[in-house]
């Protein structure tokens, strides 16, 4: 499979924290499965850590989903950094990847291989693995520099590993880097969160705009009303009435309210003004509605058109 032939990943703006478990048997031989997402190289099992498990749910888990094995006493061996390497061809990824040696917990579990991930499983020894074509790139380092020779005997032991502390400030570092990156996509979910907001609101918005003019239209043909109806003509006009104050309802339960016109000082940011005239009014006082106007959650959507007063000459 080539690189045209990838699939592309789960979009992640930060990278994806991993394990890979290097399972080891009581002879010192390492467990690698031939895995088609390595393109069909040997590679140590492992896989992601989902959200709520801690490290050590996810060692036992990522064994017993790829190969069926109950695993314990985890050893953290390194950190690595995989950006878009060649060999994965499942998709385009960036891992972080803890490395950890990990002992059977019973030498007689029988290996169950899950499809998906491997075709068929080796005991290797490290020295074999290490030196290996056949076996993924990282897989090999990894071995070669904790697996084979001195680094081996102080697995699981008491005595303190050659690079303990340089291995420590690097996993200080990977860890300080992915708390990071979390913090950085906790943010990118927190925008995409209030643009969705943004987005819904548009869409309401966009909806309730059209009809405001039939709204606007209900209350002209009503001020039109006279009071020689007869009681089944003034039946009719209340009914009328109703509908139109239901409409302004429903306008409000959706955060939209008229702005407030006669009496008030004229305000740009609200109104509109189509003319002055003459009045015994305070000056730029509104003294008539010509159209009504709207705010949506204190935005405006739409100005009030008015006539403000202005000092007889």
């Amino acid at each position: 499979m080539d690189d045209l032939e990838k699939k592309q990943a789960p979009e992640h703006k930060s990278p994806r924290l991993a394990v890979a478990l290097y399972i080891l048997n009581k002879k010192g031989e390492v467990l690698l499965i031939r895995s088609p997402k390595w393109n069909n190289l040997l590679v140590a099992c492992g896989g992601h850590v989902e959200y709520g498990e801690t490290l050590e749910q996810t060692i036992q888990r990522e064994a017993k989903e790829e190969v069926g094995l109950d695993v314990g006493n985890p050893e953290l061996l390194t950190v690595i950094t995989m950006i878009d390497d060649p060999a994965f061809v499942a998709y385009n990824a960036h891992f972080v990847g803890l490395q950890y040696a990990v002992k059977l917990l019973d030498e007689k579990q029988e290996i169950k291989l899950e499809d998906r991930e491997a075709v068929e499983y080796a005991w290797m020894d490290p020295a074999e693995a290490a030196k290996s074509s056949d076996v993924q790139k990282i897989t090999r380092d990894v071995i070669a520099k904790y697996l084979v020779g001195k680094e081996k005997k102080t697995l699981f032991g008491s005595k303190k590993c050659k690079d303990c502390d340089t291995t420590k400030v690097e996993t200080e570092e990977y860890k300080a880097g992915w708390m990071r990156a979390q913090a950085d996509y906790k943010n990118l979910q927190r925008e995409i969160s209030e643009q969705r907001s943004q987005w819904a609101m548009m869409s309401e918005l966009q909806i309730l705009e059209e009809f405001i003019p039939v709204y606007d239209n209900f209350k002209l043909a009503y001020r039109h009303q006279t009071t020689d109806y007869s009681p089944e003509q003034q039946k009719w006009v209340d009914g009328i009435g109703y509908i139109m104050k239901q409409f302004g309802n429903i306008l409000k339960t959706h955060g939209i309210e008229e702005i407030k016109t006669v009496g008030e000082m004229f305000n740009p940011e609200f109104h509109e003004a189509m003319s002055e005239e003459e009045s015994d009014q305070p000056e730029h006082t509104i003294i008539r509605e010509i159209g009504s106007g709207y705010v949506m959650k204190g935005k405006v959507i739409k100005v009030s058109k008015v006539i403000v007063a202005k000092k007889k000459e």
